[in-house]
């Protein structure tokens, strides 16, 4: 299938959007259709009653309406002669409701496909003769019937033909013949179905009649439902009949459309719906015995009665449909045995198949060879048959040469039917062979698009403009749209052909659902995909379903991802499937760059300057020095608590610097590079003289918590020090500072609901501790099966850090679940809504979600019962000195005891496990691996030492996230101003 993208003139498309207040999207499709002045673009988008022309301008339309105001008027019989398709029926439904309910002496006559066959037949004059008939008047047929009419004209019958299929060169010997594709009607619009041309001739009557119009727009809901089934243009007047129409049948009185509409569970009829559902319910009582009850349905004013008729008409489309899989199964066994499949126009033939239903079966079997299709039902020696085309090959024209092999012929350029002696089957075939060359047939069908168009470009508002320019249908087909290379995250085959597919696309911001039926793809083209490993380019329609945005899946062509995009879409899939299980290499071959060395080059010089020195960083640059350090020294960084060691050490470990280490009461080795807070840097006797780099991060908060420590902590290493801060505040040390302006806003979402919707480009939710985080995302996998979510935590093996954020800065990855200690990960996305969901150990880690280069909107998503959560986790952590004495005491004794039987011991206490072995290191209880009675000296314990410190920086500083307006948390945040402080 071939794909052409309509051009269109744009400063034409842009004067029109200009003129008409719309937007371009929809001034494009009205230019594509030929409409390129205003008023004729109102008029198409906004149809009124005044598009309708006077239906005395058709021919023979006055004659028709005297000779019904006669019968009338004379009490004569008049008889509606319909036909059994859908056009036909609601035709005739629309002349049988307004005449009887108008003074007319009315009945109605509708053929039977199988026993009356196509038209009127003379024998049914006749008939009508006997009983007294004095009216004919047909709807969608007549035009073709010259023997009917001429023995009318024998009984002194007056016939009426309403009828809009093509007429002959001569026209029947009717009294009246309204039909707007006669050679001499003079009436602008030609395009009308049969049930549009009885809406004509009814409106015609009103007017005689002086009736107000209201009673024949109740009409509408019939005159709608048989023009969008017979498949004409939707343009000029059957624009208007079709949209006012869907609103008349959308809140219809008629009892059988409500209960079929019911039952088929439509809340909202659309010309889909029509196309699709309603017409081939109503059309399946006529392909296989009475279409009557397809007509008494949409006229019964009874209850049960249309209750019991939806009944028989979904027990015929279920029959049918039966019918229809049995000889399509039988035709497609018979072509494949004879070899009639490599026929140029493929034919299949059986004994008694039904004839309501092979043009059906045709329609699919052109679906599955890709070739013109003619299907022929035997009985008694005669071949009645239809054929359909492939788009763009002239059935009729393939079969001209050899037409007189057939006994009748007729149709148009896609579908005919035709009748053949039995014994001439063969000679078609041969004729087929001999005359249709494969060339012929080769017409490769063409897909016009009429916009490209990104997955994140649809929203609400595309869909408003498709629908402005609704109803679609023929002659105004739904808008077609290219979306081009898409990842693709959900790839699925049903159906019995296995060319029907449900797919999800997605974008860096959001996801569209797509549904595709009968695509005509290579054989095996779809199966074996794997998601991970394709894009594709998808065209089709784009709709609401189930309030949601679809596509409508026309055609797709499949491209493989390259190798890194292989990886890195496997790795997604892995990591969601089991991130404990992947193995670094199966990843390290592939070109992973860190983002820190896009900053090192602004704060290279830094590392110059000679110490003592006040340096102030935005986030990223602080780090980004860190991380400059520690690749040409030793290096080590003393911070005022343990707490904001942790943020420190946790940003660094995104880099996976080699020999770093967090050194604090539970962890005491002392690595290449160290990161400890001013109790460990003070009682473990650490040396500056042992490191090539020292820094003092943030000191200036001890300040005011511990001044004494503060003191020591300078005096011994702030001559060499490099001091560091992300905040402002006065100083009289040398000052440089590395920033610029943050772009970020906030949202208080504080103490409502914590949502899992997302409306923004890219979603992160953060935590403080890797625990929340692996729950949460564990929790949120399972509940939205989203394959474009990670989470990232200095937990993580360093290969997985390092490629997470790769993919978070290329935007593989929609939404993330991260600890607060990251680096700045959020900013890499560009542009993102960060969900704090619960309450910062530090205020750093707030600083650090808004950081970067991005723009990032900081949801504040934590309540006041996480704050007492995180304030009681503090000091369980940090547990206070008589609860530490109490502990000792009771553990005193059931010691001693090995370390190993002690630490399983104490795994179950409110103390956790590491502090309380701490606990006993400092006082002495722990020798060769057994840990001995202690006795209790506070002064010893380092954790209690700690503790002052961490929660005096808790309770003084970071609670002021608790009770500050946005706005001072705003202002705090992008000024960080700390008041009160120096060095």
């Amino acid at each position: 299938m071939r794909w052409e993208i309509r051009q269109v003139d744009e400063s034409l498309v842009n004067q029109l959007a200009g003129e008409l207040n719309v937007p371009r999207l929809v001034a494009k499709l009205l230019v594509i259709r030929g409409i390129t002045n205003v008023q004729d673009a109102r008029v198409f988008l906004s149809p009124t009653k005044s598009i309708l022309r006077s239906p005395f301008l058709m021919r023979d339309m006055d004659k028709a309406v005297e000779i019904l105001l006669r019968a009338r008027d004379y009490g004569e019989k008049v008889v509606v002669h319909g036909d059994y398709d859908v056009d036909g029926i609601t035709g005739t439904a629309v002349l049988y409701t307004f005449l009887s309910e108008n003074g007319w002496l009315v009945d109605y006559y509708i053929p039977k496909r199988l026993d009356n066959g196509y038209g009127v037949q003379p024998q049914f004059v006749e008939e009508a003769a006997n009983n007294s008939v004095k009216v004919i008047l047909t709807v969608d047929c007549g035009i073709t019937a010259f023997e009917a009419a001429k023995r009318a004209r024998e009984l002194g019958i007056k016939m009426v033909i309403t009828d809009h299929h093509e007429p002959k060169e001569v026209l029947p010997e009717a009294d009246a013949i309204v039909n707007p594709k006669r050679a001499d009607d003079p009436y602008p619009f030609k395009g009308f179905a049969g049930v549009g041309v009885a809406y004509k001739l009814v409106s015609a009557l009103a007017e005689r009649l002086n009736l107000h119009p209201s009673l024949v727009d109740e009409l509408l809901d019939l005159v709608a439902l048989g023009t969008v089934a017979d498949m004409v243009e939707l343009l000029d007047e059957n624009r208007y009949i079709v949209r006012e129409g869907l609103k008349k049948l959308n809140t219809t009185a008629k009892l059988g459309i409500i209960k079929l509409l019911q039952k088929l569970g439509i809340g909202v009829v659309s010309t889909r719906d029509i196309g699709y559902r309603i017409a081939p319910k109503l059309n399946a009582a006529g392909r296989l015995d009475s279409p009557e009850d397809a007509f008494k349905l949409i006229i019964t004013k009874d209850d049960a009665n249309a209750t019991e008729l939806v009944e028989i008409l979904l027990g015929y489309n279920a029959t049918r449909q039966g019918i229809e899989a049995k000889i399509y199964n039988e035709a497609v066994q018979m072509i494949e045995s004879h070899g009639f499949h490599q026929l140029p126009v493929v034919v299949a033939y059986g004994y008694g198949w039904h004839l309501g239903v092979i043009g059906i079966v045709a329609t699919r079997l052109v679906h599955l060879y890709n070739k013109p299709v003619m299907v022929i039902s035997i009985e008694n020696g005669l071949g009645r048959g239809s054929a359909r085309s492939i788009e763009g090959v002239n059935i009729i024209e393939l079969l001209q040469d050899f037409r007189e092999i057939f006994e009748d012929f007729g149709g148009h350029t896609m579908a005919l039917g035709f009748t053949i002696r039995e014994e001439k089957i063969p000679e078609l075939i041969e004729a087929i062979k001999g005359k249709i060359s494969e060339e012929m047939i080769q017409a490769e069908p063409v897909v016009y698009i009429d916009e490209r168009i990104s997955v994140e470009d649809i929203n609400e508002d595309v869909i408003k403009a498709v629908e402005m320019l609704e109803p679609y249908g023929h002659g105004n087909p739904e808008p077609v749209f290219l979306i081009e290379k898409s990842d693709v995250e959900r790839f699925k085959i049903f159906g019995e052909s296995g060319y029907n597919v449900r797919l999800t696309i997605k974008g860096p911001a959001r996801s569209i659902e797509g549904v595709g039926f009968g695509l005509k793809l290579p054989p095996g083209e779809l199966f074996g995909i794997q998601p991970q490993l394709v894009k594709m380019d998808v065209v089709g329609n784009l709709r609401y379903v189930d309030n949601t945005i679809q596509m409508n899946i026309i055609d797709l062509r499949i491209h493989n991802v390259g190798y890194n995009e292989m990886v890195e879409r496997a790795f997604i899939n892995s990591f969601i499937a089991n991130w404990r299980e992947q193995k670094e290499e199966e990843y390290w071959s592939n070109d992973f760059e860190d983002d820190i060395m896009s900053r090192v080059p602004k704060i290279a010089e830094l590392c110059k300057l000679k110490p003592p020195v006040l340096i102030s960083f935005r986030m990223p640059y602080r780090n980004a020095f860190f991380y400059k350090l520690a690749k040409h020294g030793r290096l080590l960084i003393i911070n005022p608590s343990s707490t904001e060691a942790m943020h420190v050490y946790e940003s660094l470990q995104r880099h996976n610097i080699p020999g770093l280490t967090l050194v604090n009461s539970l962890n005491r080795s002392l690595g290449q590079h160290v990161i400890t807070n001013a109790v460990c840097a003070d009682k473990f006797g650490i040396s500056p003289d042992e490191f090539d780099f020292v820094v003092l991060n943030e000191i200036q908060f001890l300040k005011n918590i511990e001044p004494n420590l503060y003191d020591r902590i300078v005096r011994i290493f702030g001559k060499r020090a490099f001091f560091t801060t992300v905040y402002s505040f006065e100083t009289t040390l040398p000052y440089y500072e590395v920033d610029s302006k943050l772009d970020f806003s906030i949202e208080d979402k504080r103490n409502q609901p914590k949502s899992l919707n997302n409306g923004s480009a890219h979603l992160v939710y953060m935590f403080s501790s890797h625990s929340s985080v692996e729950a949460f995302f564990n929790h949120y996998v399972k509940k939205v099966s989203s394959r474009d979510v990670v989470f990232y935590s200095p937990q993580l093996a360093p290969f997985q850090r390092l490629i997470i954020s790769n993919l978070v800065r290329k935007h593989k990855v929609k939404k993330l679940v991260s600890s607060t200690n990251n680096d700045s990960i959020p900013s890499l996305f560009g542009k993102a809504e960060v969900r704090l969901f619960d309450f910062p150990y530090t205020f750093s880690e707030i600083i650090d979600a808004v950081s970067g280069d991005g723009t990032v909107l900081l949801q504040l998503n934590y309540s006041s019962q996480d704050i007492v959560k995180k304030r009681e986790m503090l000091r369980k952590l940090f547990p206070a000195q008589d609860e530490i004495e109490r502990l000792v005491d009771e553990l005193n004794t059931y010691l001693p005891m090995k370390l190993q039987e002690f630490e399983s011991f104490v795994s179950n206490l409110q103390v956790p496990k590491g502090v309380v072995r701490s606990i006993y290191v400092d006082l002495g209880g722990l020798k060769d691996n057994i840990v001995h009675p202690v006795d209790f000296s506070p002064e010893r314990v380092l954790r209690l030492s700690e503790r002052e410190i961490e929660l005096s920086y808790f309770e003084r500083y970071t609670m002021q996230l608790e009770s500050l307006s946005v706005r001072d948390v705003y202002k705090l945040i992008d000024e960080r101003y700390v008041y009160g402080v120096e060095i």
